[in-house]
Order: structure tokens, then sequence, then C-alpha cells
């Protein structure tokens, strides 16, 4: 009893921030590409995908933008027809961005503050794996000053300190009834914070093609004083006190080269992979301030593995005002089999968006775009919990930006 409950609720905060919870939606450009574009697209959202190209804009530009990420996962347990859903939720992850610095100048300065992890699910308190999860809502919130300089005028460098700003939600069952019947509940919440940078390279040659190159650091978000509340009979309180804990939330890093370049006068090719260290996930611990012999700290192994993903899209520009996109992507999981858990139940994904810009006046413009995320099915037992069933997730995300340029 005391290895089940220690299992069903202090080793899983920090899975939150895996892959099935990491948000690409900083640029609506970027997102109508399935997320390619690093290299093509100069303008407010370089903040985030590449510092380094931010100099090369010809103006100064603000711009305010979001998604409605809406996450819908089913599950069905072995040897059961009985299908399991999400309860219907949207996620609004958004981005802020400010840029400014003489016309022309070598240099060019920005602050961005934009949702790079976020998300919120609801398996309800019936389902067969209520004693691992039974809600969560979580967000990873980065400020990042930016500054970015001219080397000659095909090449530049950037980049930012970034922030983070880290919340956390989430419930689960316990195994422990009350007089009517109804399970007891475990809920964590907190807020941590953590320190990084995002640093880029870019290079183009004329109308020809670019090349862009951008690393984002880890960002170790650190939890303290996080609240621990437990509803469980009055017989059992005592074993269950309410109290604090404290935790170090990894957030990976990631490497990405991206590459453009044109096809024809008016439609280019934008083609992107990045690189993602998840193997960061060796182990996760977790500190109570107040132990009783069931509720004690606790150390549990992960071992999860780098991750890579591939998106191609193409931008044509149908006249002075109108550009459309479309794209495609595929993004392998980092998540091994037994390590699966209902708040990221992810497996490999394909995806494919759409989008356009449209530009109202030489200051005004709006982007708007829509991405479907497939995550393939997936069979697995998990080798805390036991729980064993195949999973099936669809991601939907329309979302739009709105600029001002001068």
């Amino acid at each position: 009893m005391k290895q089940l409950l220690l299992s069903l609720f202090l080793l899983s905060p920090a899975l939150i921030w895996a892959q099935g919870s990491q948000v690409n939606t900083q640029s609506q450009k970027a997102v109508g590409m399935a997320g390619a574009g690093s290299a093509l697209f100069i303008d407010e959202s370089s903040i985030v995908y590449n510092p380094g190209a931010l100099v090369k804009m010809d103006h100064n530009a603000v711009q305010i933008g979001g998604s409605a990420i809406m996450y819908r996962s089913a599950f069905r347990e072995a040897g059961s027809a009985d299908v399991h859903h999400t309860k219907f939720q949207i996620s609004p992850p958004f981005g802020a961005y400010a840029v400014f610095g003489p016309k022309g100048s070598w240099w060019k300065a920005g602050i961005g503050v934009y949702t790079p992890f976020g998300g919120a699910v609801d398996w309800g308190r019936d389902w067969p794996g209520r004693y691992s999860l039974t809600h969560l809502s979580m967000r990873a919130i980065y400020i990042q000053p930016t500054l970015s300089f001219k080397i000659t005028d095909e090449f530049s460098v950037g980049g930012g300190f970034v922030y983070n700003i880290g919340l956390v939600d989430l419930g689960r069952a316990l195994p422990v009834f009350h007089p009517d019947g109804t399970a007891g509940q475990a809920t964590l919440k907190g807020t941590g914070t953590g320190m990084g940078y995002n640093i880029g390279v870019h290079y183009n040659l004329a109308d020809q093609f670019s090349l862009s190159l951008n690393y984002r650091s880890q960002v170790t978000t650190t939890l303290e004083g996080g609240d621990a509340s437990f509803d469980v009979p009055s017989a059992l309180a005592s074993s269950f006190p309410n109290g604090k804990f404290d935790a170090e939330l990894p957030l990976p890093a990631s490497f990405n080269i991206g590459l453009a370049f044109p096809i024809s006068e008016r439609v280019d090719l934008a083609l992107d992979g990045s690189f993602i260290g998840y193997s960061i996930y060796k182990e996760l611990a977790f500190d109570y301030h107040t132990n009783t012999p069931v509720l004690e700290d606790t150390r549990s192994i992960k071992k999860y593995e780098n991750a890579f993903s591939g998106k191609a899209g193409i931008n044509y520009e149908v006249n002075d005002k109108l550009d459309l996109r479309v794209g495609a992507g595929y993004v392998y999981t980092p998540v091994p089999a037994k390590y699966v858990y209902p708040e990221t139940p992810d497996n490999n994904r394909m995806m494919a968006a759409g989008g356009l810009t449209y530009r109202f006046s030489p200051n005004w413009s709006m982007s708007a775009a829509y991405v479907f995320q497939k995550i393939l099915k997936r069979t697995t037992t998990n080798a805390e919990t036991q729980l064993r069933g195949s999973y099936e997730t669809n991601i939907h995300a329309p979302g739009l930006s709105v600029s001002y340029a001068w």
C-alpha cells in the first residue's frame, strides 16, 4: 500500500513538461507551415525562433497573438471494450513581442513574453487511470529580453536571457475511500521559476537562400513551497497531512536548423529540423516538508530519450496584401513506452497545417493559422502504476496574431 500510494501521486508532476505539453505556437506564420520557417520569417517572433535574425527587420513593431489548443485523448484499458475520453478544454498559449532600434542600424533590441510549454487535460474521476491522474493544468511563461547584431549584411547574431515562471495544478484519486464509497483525492499546486538563454545565427545570400541556427538552453524550474492537499477519510488524515513540497522541473534544451529558398518568384520553401534534449529526464526527485510513514520523499528513474522533428512548409505570396501557407511535419517521441503517463500519452506524431497573412495597410497586418496533430495510437503498460491499455490523441490548434509596424 505504501509503495502504491507513493507511485500514484509523487512520481509524475514533472512529466507534464514532456513532449505532449510542448507548445510551438509562438508565431502564427510558422504555425501555418507546421512549425517551419525559422530561416524564412524575419519579424517580431524571431525573438523566439532566431534572435540573430531580429536585426534584419527594416522596421520596429509590436505583436500579440495566441492559439486555442484543443487536446482530446481517448483510452481503452486492456481487456475492456469501454473507451474513456478527456473532457473538452481549451488551453490558450500566447505570445507578445516588441522590437525597437534605429532603422538600418547594426543592432536591434526586443522583448518577448510567450508560452513554450503548457496544456490542460481532465480525465474525470471515473476512468481506469484515475489513480494516475484526474486533471492537469500547467503553463510555462518565458520572459525574454533580446539583443541582435549585424556582423555583415548577410550574417547576424543575437541572443536573449530567459526567465521562466511555471505554474502547475494536478490532481489524482487515491485508493482510500470515504464512507460513501468515493475515492480520496490528492491535489498538487505550485509556482516555480527558472533561467536560461536563447541564441541564434542567421545567414542569407540575397534572394537565393537563408540559413538559421538556433539554440535554446535547458531551463530548470525550481518549485519551492508548492501546496499538497489531500481529501481522505478522517481516520487517515494524519498519514496525509496537507503541507508543502519542493521539486525541480527540467525543461529541455533544443537545437534547430532552418533552411529557406525560393522555388519561384512568389513561392518559398522552408525546411526545419530540431534536436530536443529530453535525456535530462534521468530521474525525478520530490521533497515533502512533512513526512509520514506513507508520505515520504522519493526518487524515480525515468530514462527519457532525446527526440527529433522535421517540418516543411510553403509560403505563397498571392499579392502585396495576402500570403498563403501550408505545411507538414513529423515528430519522434522522447517517451519510452513503459514511461507513458496520462499527463502526456505521447507517441510519434504527424502534423498538417495551413495559414495566411493579410496586410491591411503598411502598418497593420494579421496572421491566422490552424494545425492538426495526430499522435499515433500507442499500447503500453506503465512501469510504475501497471496501467495497461491503448491511447489515441488528436490536437487541434487554431490561432491568430496582430502586428503593428512603424
